[in-house]
């Protein structure tokens, strides 16, 4: 596994662009890097102009020269079950964050389950599954054209509980698998992120291990279990020990990458670098237990 991390850890628009972003982590000691493009969907952003293409090329040639590569990406976040103007919109940008990923020679892109309404019965189940196969099918020739592929994530019911739904559809693992196995396609597989397991109160271990070889990406994050807090591990409750021995003993393929921009992004901006170098400390000390 490479140490990796999402750019949105320096998302800062007006005095960070992306390509410094680039060039600070590459400077602090990370291995790879993910494109969270979900940032990137507001009003006059470069992702959404004409000129997109021009921007994620300039994008992928700072990190070729500073030495890392781009390995996974987050697709826009957004209520997918619906049809207006701003789903639309959104859905537009979900494939091109696909198209985007294939510029990069980005693998995964991370896309997080739908839910809605209803009892939570085996009917209300198998709907939600059948609701996200056609959402997410219609994602898959642009998956395909661009030589990527989607990584279903596991949310958290909290998250639900915002919307007024009681559960999330995929925060559980076997909802994960069953929707990926459902697909039986080689470019669909799993984003596990620890935060929110460790809100779900999921058994992360056993949960790794049934997931497998589904197991695409990662969001690693901490929290104290209440609340999303995207932290650096060691300053919540999650189980590191467990976490990291599972990805070794099931062979994880893809990078330890952190989705941590509470503990960096709030920080002055002259000291986030050094908050970085930490960051990556971390990393590492996890990386070689065994």
């Amino acid at each position: 596994m490479k140490l990796s991390t999402s750019l949105n850890v320096l998302f800062d628009p007006t005095r960070v662009s992306a390509c410094q972003a680039v060039q600070r982590l590459a400077n602090a000691g990370f291995e790879a890097l993910d494109f969270n493009f979900t940032d990137w969907c507001f009003p006059e952003s470069p992702f959404v102009t004409d000129g997109w293409r021009d921007w994620v090329a300039e994008i992928g040639r700072c990190a070729a020269d500073c030495g890392v590569a781009f390995t996974q990406c987050h697709g826009p976040i957004f209520h997918k079950f619906g049809d207006t103007q701003r789903q639309r919109h959104l859905t537009s940008l979900s494939h091109r964050s696909l198209e985007a990923a294939g510029m990069l020679g980005i693998s995964w892109v991370v896309f997080e389950p739908e839910t809605d309404h209803g009892a939570w019965d085996a009917a209300h189940l198998e709907a939600l599954k059948q609701r996200n196969i056609e959402w997410f099918g219609a994602l898959l020739s642009t998956a395909e054209a661009s030589s990527v592929g989607l990584a279903l994530e596991n949310c958290t019911d909290m998250h639900a509980n915002g919307r007024g739904i009681s559960r999330w559809y995929g925060s559980v693992p076997s909802e994960l698998i069953a929707l990926i196995d459902a697909f039986a396609h080689p470019r669909i597989g799993a984003c596990w992120d620890t935060g929110h397991a460790q809100i779900q109160g999921v058994e992360q271990g056993a949960a790794l291990r049934a997931l497998g070889t589904r197991l695409k990406a990662l969001h690693i994050q901490d929290n104290d279990g209440k609340a999303d807090q995207h932290l650096l591990p060691y300053y919540g409750h999650v189980k590191w020990p467990e976490i990291v021995q599972t990805l070794h003993d099931i062979e994880f393929a893809g990078d330890f990458t952190y989705e941590v921009h509470n503990s960096i992004r709030p920080l002055p901006d002259e000291l986030r670098d050094e908050a970085l170098h930490f960051a990556v400390s971390i990393g590492k000390q996890l990386l070689n237990r065994k």
